[in-house]
């Protein structure tokens, strides 16, 4: 261990859909559609495969604090959420579980990973899922979209984020790594 570790907050927000990954640099993406679809999209327009917008990156927020200077919590429910309100962020009524924070040494850092049940009021700006690290790759993990005898947990995919987390498989390019204002 390091005498004088890099101490990093990084939230994992959840609600009933599952875990909220943040993304950015959205492109559209323009439909190809096949023989039969544009032959049907001469007698009905509606159905033609839809223009849809694609996220190029997928990412973690993170925080750098100082221990000995700020308590966890309030820099959590203080400096954090104003950052995150600053971006466009806003959330209903955001919760943490003192249970839920975990702490990890990977490398030279400190990781402080705490579990915040938050309802995101603007979802175009997370997706709800979690990154696969051997493909770097976002992998869709929305209850919404389920039926309702397969939806599963939050907890389940909070794990494989504290679980990717512990195994230093997440990087850089998945952390955007951020220092909050005392």
């Amino acid at each position: 261990m390091n005498d004088d570790p890099q101490h990093v907050i990084l939230p994992i927000f959840f609600n009933q859909r599952g875990t909220i990954i943040f993304r950015d640099r959205p492109i559209k993406v323009k439909p190809k559609p096949t023989k039969m679809q544009s032959i049907l999209g001469w007698v009905n327009p509606k159905s033609l495969p839809q223009e849809e917008k694609v996220y190029l990156e997928h990412f973690y927020y993170a925080f750098e604090f100082n221990p000995r200077k700020q308590k966890l919590m309030n820099v959590l429910m203080g400096n954090i959420f104003d950052y995150l309100h600053s971006r466009g962020v806003t959330f209903n009524y955001p919760g943490v579980d003192q249970d839920s924070v975990a702490e990890y040494w990977v490398g030279r850092r400190r990781y402080h990973v705490v579990a915040v049940m938050a309802d995101v009021r603007n979802p175009y700006l997370c997706g709800y899922g979690y990154l696969d690290p051997a493909t770097n790759a976002f992998i869709e993990d929305d209850n919404e979209k389920r039926q309702r005898s397969k939806t599963k947990a939050p907890s389940f995919s909070i794990a494989k984020v504290k679980d990717m987390i512990r195994q230093d498989e997440l990087d850089e390019s998945n952390i955007h790594l951020t220092s909050v204002a005392i």
